[in-house]
């Protein structure tokens, strides 16, 4: 497949500078990145059939950096992206749980999610 048959909804954004600077954010994408380009070269050479990830560390990968974001870079984040569906969900399961037990929970997989758009190819977006 070349550049020009790539899909925008596939590309994986460049992450923002600021996420260099916190060292935990560099470790966790570069080790995100490498499981990711590890289950991609399984999934294109490996045999046809067989799960190469069946402990999920790819989207785990994706989770942990998303999750560390949302704990200690939340003014950092973008806002809510206007075309995306899951934004939407988010901000709604927000608001209906705004007053109940479960608006800390909400919040953090609300702000993990918009940490995804940071690094995650639109397509992915699903995931987190």
């Amino acid at each position: 497949m070349s550049a020009d048959e790539l899909s925008p909804e596939d590309v994986w954004p460049v992450p923002p500078s600021w996420m260099f600077g916190c060292t935990t954010c560099a470790r966790l994408y570069r080790s995100m990145r490498e499981i990711q380009d590890a289950m991609a070269e399984l999934f294109l050479t490996g045999e046809r059939g067989v799960d190469w990830d069946p402990m999920d560390s790819g989207p785990g990968s994706r989770i942990r950096l998303a999750r560390h974001m949302a704990a200690e870079h939340l003014g950092l984040l973008p806002d809510w992206a206007p075309g995306c569906e899951r934004c939407g969900d988010h901000r709604l399961r927000l608001a209906r749980s705004a007053k109940t037990e479960l608006s800390a929970s909400a919040a953090l997989v609300a702000a993990e999610h918009r940490a995804a758009h940071l690094f995650v190819p639109p397509r992915g977006l699903g995931l987190v």
